[in-house]
């Protein structure tokens, strides 16, 4: 029995890590490195930033889909 309930509770801890992710904070750059098909990383403020990057690893550079330009501060008119 003991081995039954420490088999289930291994089970059960490697279930609950094996569905979560890590929280990541999104960074709204204009310029994506794409290393292969499901990794990337949109942290580029510009084309020669990315390329340095991928340089040497192989990869590709592209524009971020999902970019959107900063607002500007209004300035109040008196």
């Amino acid at each position: 029995m003991t081995k039954l309930a420490i088999a289930a509770a291994a089970m059960a801890v490697g279930l609950g890590y094996s569905g979560t992710a890590m929280a990541q904070r999104y960074t709204n750059y204009p310029v994506c490195a794409v290393y292969s098909w499901r990794t990337q990383s949109c942290a580029f403020m510009n084309f020669q930033q990315c390329y340095m990057s991928v340089s040497g690893r192989g990869g590709w550079c592209e524009l971020n889909p999902f970019y959107q330009p900063p607002r500007g501060k209004r300035s109040r008119s008196r």
